[in-house]
Parts: structure tokens; C-alpha cells; sequence
């Protein structure tokens, strides 16, 4: 009808700046972990090689895992994967504080990992539905958040790391902590974008019958 039509072609801008405030807080808790590998080495007497697969995991983890969460999400979405990925991150960045051993830091990276894969895909399609007539700038707008977060690092091995150490990671809880809000906060919009959009495929399949 007239006011799905409507409703397609806006904007919804709080929207937008939301899901981008996410995106900065998911990709500054990636960035915490080569912001912290001087710490680390020192604390728990890694070796380069320890510090390479440290990374390799995340890396790995939250990209390689991006198009299978993708994959799922395109036929089962759900609002509240996000949250659920967020606290993922959040006992990662637990676990990076008080890790005792490579093995542990290892770990608690693909926790993190994990979450950002979870919320890189459904980010996308938030963005998406949100854009209205305005594909360009809304994914402009979620991209400036993601570039932002990782342009952190510097900052928070200055101002965090460098002075408290290991257990100072613990300060990343906050970002996923803020995150999680701002998500279940989505959520109730998600749901009714997801079943809108559920709607119009059946619509559409339904006109695609002989």
C-alpha cells in the first residue's frame, strides 16, 4: 500500500546513526587486539609467532565466517543475532584481560571474531532497509562508524593499554556493553522491517506463479 511505499522510500536516519555507533564499537574492539600485542608480548612472554596466529584467528574468523553467517541470515534473520554476537565480543574482551596463556588469548579472539561476523552482515542489511531512497549515503554513513572504531587503536594504547596493561582490555566490555543496548533498541524496528520484507518476497513470489 500507500504507506509501505512510503516507508521504502525514507530515510530513517536515527536508524542509520545507530547501527553506524555499533559499527565503531565492533570494530574497536578488533582493533584492540594489535593495539595490545607490545602488552601481551611482555605480559605473557609471547614469541612473534604466537603474536601472528593471535591475529591470524581474528582475521580470519571475523571475515571467513562473514559470508556463512550471511548465507543463514538471508533465509532465518533474526533482531537479536546482534546482541547475542555482541556478548560474544564481550567475553572476548573479557577473556583478552585476564587470559593467563597464548592459548587463552587465542580463544577469547575468536570470541570476538565471531561477533564481528555476526554483526558485519546483519549491519548491512539494518543499513539497507534503513536507506530509503539513499543507498549511497547510508552505507557511507555505516562505513564512516567501522573507520572510525579501528582509527582507536593509536588512541586507546596511549591512553588505556599503555598505562593499565592486560587487564585495561577489560575496558572494551563497555563498547559491547553500549552496543548491546543500542541493539535490543533496534531490535523491535528489525523485526518489523524483517516481516515487511518477508511479506513483499511472498508478494512477489506469489506474482512470479503462472
Amino acid at each position: 500500500d500507500s504507506r509501505k511505499t512510503a516507508l521504502a522510500a525514507t530515510t530513517v536516519l536515527p536508524v542509520l546513526l545507530a547501527v553506524s555507533l555499533v559499527h565503531m564499537l565492533n570494530d574497536s574492539m578488533q582493533a584492540v587486539v594489535p593495539a595490545m600485542f607490545t602488552i601481551l608480548e611482555e605480559t605473557l612472554h609471547l614469541s612473534y609467532t604466537q603474536v601472528g596466529w593471535i591475529l591470524f584467528a581474528l582475521n580470519m574468523t571475523s571475515s571467513v565466517m562473514q559470508p556463512v553467517v550471511g548465507s543463514y541470515t538471508d533465509r532465518r534473520s533474526s533482531p537479536y543475532m546482534l546482541p547475542v554476537g555482541m556478548g560474544l565480543s564481550l567475553i572476548g574482551m573479557v577473556g583478552i584481560a585476564y587470559s593467563p596463556n597464548f592459548w587463552y588469548v587465542l580463544l577469547s579472539v575468536v570470541f570476538i571474531g565471531l561477533g564481528s561476523a555476526i554483526f558485519h552482515p546483519e549491519g548491512s542489511r539494518i543499513v539497507y532497509l534503513a536507506a530509503g531512497g539513499k543507498r549511497g549515503f547510508a552505507q557511507s554513513v555505516y562505513q564512516v562508524g567501522g573507520n572510525a572504531g579501528s582509527s582507536l587503536a593509536p588512541l586507546m594504547t596511549i591512553y588505556i593499554f599503555a598505562p593499565l596493561g592486560q587487564i585495561g582490555a577489560v575496558w572494551g566490555t563497555a563498547f559491547a556493553g553500549v552496543a548491546i543496548l543500542v541493539l535490543l533498541g533496534l531490535a523491535p524496528w528489525y523485526k518489523r522491517q524483517l516481516a515487511a520484507w518477508e511479506r513483499m518476497r511472498e508478494q512477489r513470489r506469489a506474482a512470479a506463479k503462472p
